[in-house]
């Protein structure tokens, strides 16, 4: 009986090609994950340190 794992039986430039695949799809999500995180995060500056209060107007100033 052949062993279940006989079709994996790969040669060494189909395993480079393997390596390069995974490694490009790991790089391309790392990056996708990293730009997501940069554009999610408010901007942090010194002036908007303490946000200002919203105030509703008055029903004259309207």
């Amino acid at each position: 009986m052949k062993r279940p794992w006989a079709i994996f039986v790969l040669t060494p430039r189909e395993q480079r090609l393997i390596i390069f695949v995974v490694l490009s799809l790991v790089v391309g999500v790392s990056v996708k994950h990293h730009r997501d995180m940069k554009v999610s995060r408010p901007p942090q500056s010194s002036a908007e340190s303490s946000p200002t209060p919203l105030i509703s107007p008055t029903p004259n100033e309207r």
